[in-house]
């Protein structure tokens, strides 16, 4: 996204724009949750918001923007990062057999962009914390979604070990472990079988 496409999106949302990058690809991003924040429930309810931003992950980000984005998104409102938080940990699940991936193709290009969506996680949740958000709102997030992680569990061990650290910590920071919930005990007796 061009910066003079951006300014007219900032005037247009002058009170919530809250931005501080000029990164193309961060702004792409940016657009679409602050529109997005406007937009009727279901565009992030059916997970159209999250593809629109996992698309622009998959197409445009480099190394360089991921590191412009994690510095930009305490500038972030808490709205805004309740929003981004459930849409990288969505996207594209829900149109595949049961969270299956097809074949190797589709796990090779869908699947490219979540270890850099993982490591997003922790400057949030830290976020949370420094904003000192009474009702955890990311953190919540985190733990409604754990199938995230516990889906891509393999394919981000495989992709580096050290992964399966920032899984510990995120855990660790959302102190919140629910021995009901199926998802998050797959994803605890992963972790406990797992040595780095």
């Amino acid at each position: 996204m061009s910066q003079p496409d951006f300014d007219f999106v900032r005037q247009k949302y002058a009170t919530n724009c809250t931005t501080q990058r000029d990164n193309p690809a961060v702004l792409a991003v940016y657009r679409i949750v602050l529109e997005g924040e406007h937009k009727d429930s279901d565009y992030w309810n059916e997970e159209h918001g999250a593809s629109d931003i996992i698309r622009i992950f998959e197409t445009f980000f480099t190394a360089y923007d991921w590191k412009e984005l994690e510095k930009d998104l305490k500038n972030w409102t808490t709205s805004q990062l309740e929003l981004f938080t459930a849409a990288i940990l969505s996207g594209y699940y829900s149109y595949t057999a049961n969270g299956v991936y097809y074949d190797f193709y589709d796990i090779e290009t869908l699947t490219q962009t979540i270890p850099n969506r993982l490591h997003l996680l922790l400057p949030i949740l830290a976020i949370e914390q420094e904003r000192g958000l009474q009702y955890r709102e990311f953190s919540g997030i985190v733990l409604e979604n754990c199938n995230f992680i516990n889906d891509h569990f393999e394919i981000l061990l495989k992709q580096d070990i050290q992964n399966i650290r920032i899984i510990k910590e995120i855990f660790k920071s959302v102190a919140v472990f629910d021995p009901t919930n199926p998802t998050m005990m797959a994803l605890k007796n992963k972790l406990d079988n797992v040595n780095i």
